[in-house]
């Protein structure tokens, strides 16, 4: 062969070579199959932030390629018998080195982000029309054009470790909304957190039952954050009452409140917390203007020492001087291991709710 054409065939083998792309898909295990869950796009259908921070263990390969460039990712249909149609939104997304591990992720979408911020991708992403897939966990789905969202980045990321944090903000287009366009997400079942009734409520909400609290029971795990909520007058004031359980139903005209039918559930001389919140009204526009929901998170230490531990809430409306029903709830057994979280909520706030066992399944492209 002559040695100019050699020369010539050899230099393209080598640029070939350096910009040939890679994959690693966080979890791997999910790699090629369906996951157990299914998670929301960020702006396909209404206005949403959602953080997912990424261990390291998940991300190896792209620290021992020669480049370390992180490029694209992409995000695949969850596994169903339906065809997801299509639509486009308009997306930012940022990645930065978070100074924080996934199992100790805050809900406060500035704690995430690390100093070496990029914004990645700023522009419009289009979701494809989707063909209906074998429904169940494990099916095999592929990253083909039909099945992905892929975000091509403006801008490589440069990646050296540690926890990645992936910013997404996502604004829906009017007419162009893909209502039900569900990712695939990974979802890590820890056994053992429980939540158990232990007296009902009074007042005016709560339906029939008056049941106006709950508890995510699926957050009752060591090293997320505990999410208790409660239903009342939008912009009224209630508190989340932390106790063990009373021994017996206590009439509130005990202490001097005139709220016949009203109990406390839990001991008023063993009060371990007491937490203020606001009633607030939700911002999608179908939603019961009548209604506001008040919200406080815990965080539970990543510690074997909280394992089964069990505590007993209810809440008081200082409003209405009423009573919610009452719930002992107990602390899962086990701390989740996925590496992985997802702290999502309205763009517009300054916070959102952390998952520390749960997060999208995310393929990157890297060099």
């Amino acid at each position: 062969m002559h040695p100019t054409l050699t020369a010539l065939l050899t230099a393209a083998s080598l640029a070939a070579t350096a910009t040939a792309q890679s994959y690693v898909v966080a979890p791997a295990g999910r790699a090629t199959t369906d996951a157990l869950a299914y998670e929301w796009i960020a702006g396909a259908s209404r206005p949403l932030r959602q953080q997912t921070l990424v261990g390291q263990s998940h991300l190896v390969p792209v620290l021992q390629s020669s480049g370390q460039l992180i490029e694209a990712i992409e995000l695949r249909r969850n596994a169903a018998a339906e065809i997801y149609y299509g639509g486009s939104m308009d997306l930012a997304v940022t990645l930065s080195t978070a100074p924080t591990t996934p199992a100790d992720c805050s809900n406060v979408w500035g704690d995430n982000v690390g100093n070496d911020a990029v914004v990645v991708f700023q522009g419009t992403v289009t979701l494809p029309t989707s063909p209906a897939t074998t429904a169940g966990m494990g099916t095999p789905v592929g990253w083909t054009p039909d099945n992905t969202l892929r975000i091509a980045f403006q801008t490589p990321f440069h990646y050296q470790g540690g926890t990645l944090c992936v910013d997404v903000v996502g604004q829906p287009i009017a007419g162009q909304e893909a209502n039900w366009w569900m990712a695939d997400a990974a979802e890590e079942v820890i056994p053992g957190g429980a939540m158990i009734e232990i007296g009902s409520g009074c007042g005016s909400y709560g339906g029939p039952s008056k049941a106006w609290s709950s508890a995510a029971v699926r957050s009752l795990v060591p090293g997320g954050r505990a999410q208790f909520w409660a239903d009342g007058v939008p912009d009224g004031l209630a508190l989340a009452i932390f106790s063990t359980a009373a021994p017996t139903p206590i009439p509130l005209s005990s202490f001097g409140i005139a709220s016949p039918g009203c109990f406390a559930y839990v001991d008023p001389t063993n009060v371990l917390a007491t937490l203020p919140a606001t009633y607030l009204l939700c911002p999608h526009p179908l939603a019961p203007q009548n209604i506001g929901t008040a919200e406080v998170l815990i965080r539970i230490p990543a510690q074997p020492m909280w394992f089964g531990m069990q505590l007993s809430t209810q809440w008081f409306d200082l409003t209405s001087l009423t009573t919610s029903n009452a719930f002992t709830w107990t602390i899962a057994g086990a701390i989740p291991s996925l590496d992985m979280a997802l702290n999502e909520g309205h763009p517009n706030e300054g916070t959102g709710q952390v998952t520390t066992y749960l997060a999208h399944v995310l393929r990157f492209e890297y060099q």
